[in-house]
């Protein structure tokens, strides 16, 4: 049992508890409420609560207005024709849950007294509502779990694999000895990638849930659309270069080369740790000084390095065509990797100048 399952028997059992000590007739709805709308997060819980109430708002108002004008048809035929109705309506709210509380209310309602009716409307209106606060205060206090933070983790420990991966690329270009990883340690490890990378993809769902009615508007989810889009790329060139073979430093002439390349990768990894540290916080937003000149100046420095290294006439001459398709395979990698940080940095700080704060609190 985990700790949302522990959470949930604890307050349904407090909340049957205080149903039936309660004088309110029928507080068996209480629990009902609890154990149907806590699924976790926040997010889904306020949405699935919402659906519940307006869903037993509408089954009332069915039963008060609608019953009437079929109590002369047959039973059967006057029930059917109000299920038919609820579920029109309900496709036409946009209701994608709870059409099975408006149904009870109908059916519950049509099979009581007309004089009982409008009691029982409201206590179980009133226990359905407070079971949804409830729910949401609980899930609040009591060992909170939202889905924006779930979303911004998950993030964080794909970064962190990407971080340690570009690391090892650029210990490789500083000393290829004993350094470069075994063929199972690699599949290992892209595997570890590709499984961080589909964790992203599936906590997206109940994130953009938490974010409210309309969270395409909301520079969240276009950040972690375009954050997820970066780290696709940069987990692409990082198989890349695990695919290569070591890079030359015993060639003279490409040490300076490799150099830079290791400097564009390190300045890449710093990125990356300060757009963890963002979205560990609270509110994620980059520091006002973290800017991508350090990656700029360092691809700069690589292009020169390279026309430097193109007009020597001895090059072609160390490598054979194989090691220079490598050297420039690697030489392009990292050229990519560069400009896709660099590329997704400027867009985080787009987001944070369309809004100085987008980034909720959790609740």
């Amino acid at each position: 049992m985990d700790r949302q399952d522990l959470r949930l028997a604890v307050c349904v059992g407090l909340a049957a508890g205080f149903g039936s000590i309660s004088t309110v007739p029928d507080g068996y709805y209480l629990p009902l409420t609890l154990a149907a709308v806590m699924v976790g997060s926040y997010g889904g819980s306020y949405a699935l609560g919402l659906q519940r109430v307006i869903c037993t708002l509408l089954g009332g108002l069915l039963l008060l207005i609608a019953q009437p004008a079929f109590t002369g048809l047959p039973f059967p035929i006057g029930l059917a024709l109000m299920l038919g109705l609820i579920r029109f309506l309900g496709g036409c709210l946009g209701l994608e849950a709870g059409y099975k509380i408006t149904g009870m209310v109908v059916v519950m309602g049509w099979l009581m007294q007309s004089t009982a009716v409008d009691g029982w409307l409201g206590l179980k209106l009133s226990w359905t509502a407070l079971g949804v606060v409830l729910a949401l205060l609980t899930l609040h206090l009591f060992w909170p779990s939202t889905a924006i933070r779930e979303h911004q983790q998950a993030y964080v420990a794909l970064l962190e694999l990407q971080r340690e991966a570009l690391l090892e690329q650029q210990r490789l270009l500083l000393q290829s000895a004993g350094v470069r990883l075994s063929p199972a340690r690699r599949k290992q490890r892209h595997r570890e990638l590709m499984r961080a990378l589909i964790q992203t993809r599936a906590t997206r769902s109940a994130a953009l849930l938490e974010l409210g009615a309309n969270p395409y508007a909301q520079p969240q989810s276009h950040l972690w659309t375009e954050l997820e889009r970066c780290c696709a790329a940069i987990a692409g060139c990082i198989t890349a270069l695990r695919a290569l073979r070591e890079p030359f430093v015993a060639v003279p002439a490409l040490r300076e080369l490799h150099q830079a390349e290791a400097h564009l990768l390190a300045d890449a990894v710093a990125l990356l740790g300060l757009w963890q540290d963002a979205l560990n916080r609270n509110r994620a937003a980059l520091l006002p000084d973290s800017r991508s000149d350090d990656l700029e100046a360092s691809m700069e420095r690589l292009r020169s390095v390279e026309r430097d290294l193109l007009v020597q006439d001895e090059l072609p001459e160390a490598l054979d065509p194989f090691q220079q398709r490598q050297l420039a395979r690697r030489l392009l990698l990292c050229y990519q990797i560069g400009a896709v940080v660099q590329r997704m940095q400027l867009r985080w700080q787009e987001l944070m100048i369309t809004n100085k704060d987008p980034w909720p609190a959790p609740p």
